[in-house]
């Protein structure tokens, strides 16, 4: 087991009968924590976690801070805020060049991937402070001509590499037609897979509510937080292919919503009193908990996404019902799909039976 946890799928070998799911939970770093100083937990997270290592240093602090009422500076807030915001933009970039070719048989975008990795550390250099941003009551200056240009980077980088066009216009989109018609007519990755799923066929895999009332699946993906979106909520019930949409959706928005952030049009999310600390990680909601006493951490609970969409009434478990009846080749491919779709950062296996 590792810190992020482990998904086990089992194909069936008859057809028709149910694909089986193990999510095997993360190893107990919790445990690290414990009888340790809130300055060492924070040392120690971003080591134990090497997927979104920043989101899980921003729910980490806020959880600290909270337990023991310190309430930093809003322009500590709103960078740490910010920091989360572009590793979310550098990992749906990276699975939409990397990943989601790997899913058609294809190689990556290298050079582009590359691009990609270095938005975060240029972002971090735009803040200066002697802790940095994630230090406990840490105080940061921002230097925002020097990250409002770089926002500027990104968002030509995102319309050449992932959209072929201008974010706005291809956020203006609405339904399958539209969207199918970028896809047949953008040269980058990201449309390339959207087309195939969609000349495929699987784009509209497993399309039922993930939500509402009735529905006990459990939906902690990115897709809930853009379900509201105008071009996602065009697409109807999220499907497998909506699903990946979603991440397209965000990386069309992250600019615009960064410098909101940075501009304090948009507020971060603060330390509570009740040691919780809740940010959104690329996959979906992160949450940190802590008990501070005589300054040292007596307990310590960590819920990853990944915990809630892999869990028996998860939305995997929901989605892997859907492929049931297929034919063993279409079971294997899909069942990729619906992990990528769902949570893209866990490790995972498919058996066939």
């Amino acid at each position: 087991m590792t810190a992020e946890g482990r998904v086990m799928i089992d194909l069936p070998a008859t057809p028709g009968a149910p694909v089986g799911m193990t999510y095997l939970p993360p190893s107990d770093v919790t445990r690290l924590m414990i009888g340790k100083t809130p300055e060492e937990v924070l040392k120690i997270i971003p080591l134990v976690h090497g997927v979104c290592a920043t989101a899980q240093t921003h729910a980490s602090v806020l959880a600290l801070e909270g337990a023991l009422g310190i309430k930093p500076p809003k322009q500590t807030l709103s960078a740490r805020q910010t920091l989360t915001m572009m590793e979310c933009l550098r990992e749906h970039v990276l699975r939409a060049i990397i990943d989601w070719p790997k899913l058609m048989g294809q190689r990556g975008g290298v050079m582009a991937a590359r691009q990609a990795i270095a938005f975060p550390p240029r972002f971090q250099a735009g803040f200066t402070g002697a802790e940095g941003a994630f230090g406990l009551n840490a105080e940061v200056a921002a230097n925002l001509p020097h990250l409002a240009g770089l926002l500027d980077d990104a968002t030509a980088f995102l319309e050449t590499a992932v959209f072929g066009e201008a974010a706005d216009v291809w956020l203006s989109r609405r339904g399958h037609d539209q969207l199918r018609q970028w896809a047949a007519a953008a040269d980058t990755t990201a449309a390339w897979f959207v087309g195939w799923l969609f000349d495929t066929g699987r784009f509209g895999i497993a399309a039922f509510p993930a939500f509402g009332a009735g529905d006990t699946a459990v939906d902690a993906t990115s897709y809930v937080r853009r379900a509201s979106d105008p071009l996602l909520a065009s697409l109807g019930a999220p499907a497998i292919g909506a699903r990946f949409v979603a991440r397209l959706v965000e990386l069309a928005r992250l600019p615009g919503e960064i410098r909101g952030v940075l501009i304090g049009e948009t507020s971060a999310p603060a330390p509570l009193a009740s040691g919780r600390g809740e940010v959104e990680a690329a996959r979906g909601p992160l949450l940190h908990w802590a008990r501070v006493e005589e300054g040292r951490v007596r307990e310590y609970r960590i819920v990853p996404p990944t915990a809630c969409n892999f869990a028996r009434q998860g939305i995997a478990s929901r989605c892997l019902e859907e492929i049931a009846a297929m034919d063993r080749e279409e079971q294997q491919l899909c069942a990729h799909l619906v992990v990528n779709a769902v949570d893209p950062c866990v490790a995972y296996e498919v058996r066939a039976a």
